[in-house]
């Protein structure tokens, strides 16, 4: 049986995702991460406890992926001022 997951699958999914993200503003996954945490909120309040799970799920990467994006628009912003001093 042929090994489906390797190292050269796995560049190509990363530089996908890098290609589909850096699209997105930071403040977009952020709201979406948000959106999701108060859903999930919402859902557990409701008694729909595997659909909150399933959407608590989702609200940590984007909450995760969104801060990474912030954090490095940040330090482009930095190192732009610096080199303009």
């Amino acid at each position: 049986m042929e090994n489906l997951i390797n190292m050269e699958s796995l560049e190509h999914l990363k530089e996908n995702l890098d290609n589909v993200l850096s699209d997105l503003p930071a403040n977009y996954l952020l709201g979406a991460g948000a959106a999701a945490w108060l859903l999930s909120t919402g859902l557990k309040s409701a008694g729909k406890d595997k659909a909150a799970t399933f959407v608590e799920t989702l609200s940590v990467p984007l909450l995760s992926i969104g801060l990474y994006h912030k954090i490095t628009e940040l330090s482009n912003k930095k190192e732009s001022a610096a080199d303009g001093i």
